[in-house]
């Protein structure tokens, strides 16, 4: 990106606006869509439904496996690629962690969630330039892998499912991993201007137990994207409890084309824990000291590089959450 560019044109805004709210209407509308289809077309679309539900739930399950990357569409698709420029989105990584070696695994802990989360799906295209030596999967709440569409954008942008059974066979292949932490339950919380990040130990269980490095990420501009609101939060918060689907209420510029600010995902160093007393198999307590390691480093991060975006005035709020042992992420 640079002065000038596209990117402040209107016919440029205007048609990214178009296909992005055209995406998001059409991937988590589509249990919708394909319920009216059923509904008016019943002999075309039934056979359909039920041949690509098979498909997607019983014969190929690759959100179980090492997922489905097509990295031309990650890399080079229009809107995708159109998204980055508009967003200005860049990678910050440091040398020690572009240079580690393949086989030394890595955690990538991600920071905030946001309130939808763009960046990751934009990131993932960049993500080969930046460790072209490193396969990074990203584990995604289950229910992704159910809503057609948003099933297939999901694993070509190289995500996995989030049960932790499935992370560690990732691990045991040789692929480092990428999580969002705070999960739903920051994402419904997610405050226009707030840095606020909600922690679980479960991810640093998770990487105790595979023997990979922790590396905090934190996405600057990441809460100013979208104005949010709070309206029907205890009963929005029942239906995320009680089925895993969040329902956040925000507005960007375009519908849900977000506001144009500047993000900047900056790359910790790789934190390297303690090895467990019996490898593998991590107590309370070594994932406690383990938590409380990453916290000061996620601090650290992001006092380090605020001024330098912009958010020098702002604090970094941290909620911890411990998980139950054994709980899956």
């Amino acid at each position: 990106w640079r002065q000038g560019d596209s990117t402040q044109n209107l016919l440029f805004v205007v048609a990214l606006g178009f296909y992005w709210n055209l995406v998001f209407l059409t991937s988590f509308a589509s249990p919708i869509l394909v319920l009216m289809g059923c509904w008016f077309s019943p002999r075309c679309f039934l056979p359909l439904v039920l041949l690509y539900t098979l498909w997607a739930r019983a014969i190929s399950r690759p959100d179980l496996r090492s997922g489905q990357a097509w990295r031309w569409f990650a890399e080079s698709e229009w809107g995708y690629h159109a998204f980055r420029r508009f967003l200005r989105l860049r990678l910050h990584v440091p040398a020690a962690l572009r240079e580690r070696p393949r086989e030394h695994l890595v955690l990538f802990a991600v920071h905030p969630h946001g309130v939808a989360s763009d960046f990751r799906v934009l990131m993932d295209g960049m993500l080969y330039a930046a460790f072209p030596n490193r396969e990074v999967l990203t584990l995604a709440a289950s229910v992704l892998f159910q809503l057609p569409l948003v099933r297939e954008l999901a694993l070509w942008t190289r995500c996995i499912d989030a049960s932790k059974a499935v992370a560690l066979r990732a691990f045991k292949k040789g692929h480092s991993v990428m999580v969002l932490p705070g999960g739903t339950m920051e994402q419904i919380r997610t405050t226009f201007g707030r840095e606020e990040v909600h922690l679980r130990s479960g991810f640093v269980r998770l990487a105790l137990e595979a023997g990979a490095a922790l590396v905090p990420c934190y996405v600057f501009g990441c809460v100013d994207l979208y104005k949010t609101s709070s309206a029907f939060f205890r009963l929005r918060e029942k239906i995320r409890k009680a089925t895993g689907a969040c329902i956040p209420l925000y507005s960007g510029s375009i519908g849900v084309l977000p506001r144009q600010v500047p993000l900047n995902v900056v790359f910790g160093e790789p934190l390297e824990l303690a090895a467990c007393a019996q490898p593998g198999k991590p107590t309370d307590d070594e994932v406690a000291a383990a938590l409380r390691m990453y916290v000061e480093a996620l601090e650290r991060l992001f006092d380090t590089n605020k001024e330098s975006f912009g958010y020098g005035s702002r604090k970094l709020v941290i909620q911890v959450q411990h998980d139950r042992r054994g709980r899956d992420q």
